[in-house]
């Protein structure tokens, strides 16, 4: 079991429930969604043809379209609902107004 580490990415005020947050870590794009007061991670980069733009797709309820081609992903486990993709998925957690992420020590 690798470690892991809590990295803070965002304030809780930077968020929006309509739109994601684009993150970077360690070179990688990360977006972050806030839904019922919850805030879910996923990576940015779409499985279908790889555009980074997951953060600027259209939410509904827990699910995320990529504006390029429409494919949706579950912002909660990172599962495509339209395809066979995948893309990773970040626990997080709230601290205060910080917003941490969870990544392997490795990244």
């Amino acid at each position: 079991m690798g470690m892991t580490r809590f990295i803070k990415v965002a304030k809780v005020q930077q968020m929006h429930d309509r739109r994601g947050t684009l993150v970077t870590v360690d070179g990688e794009e990360i977006a972050l969604f806030r839904r019922n007061g919850e805030i879910y991670a996923i990576n940015n980069v779409c499985s279908h043809q790889h555009f980074s733009m997951l953060h600027q797709g259209q939410i509904e309820e827990f699910e995320v379209m990529c504006p390029m081609h429409g494919w949706k992903y579950d912002i909660r486990t990172g599962n495509s609902t339209t395809g066979q993709g995948r893309v990773a998925s970040y626990n997080t957690k709230v601290v205060g107004e910080d917003i941490l992420i969870e990544l392997p020590e490795s990244l």
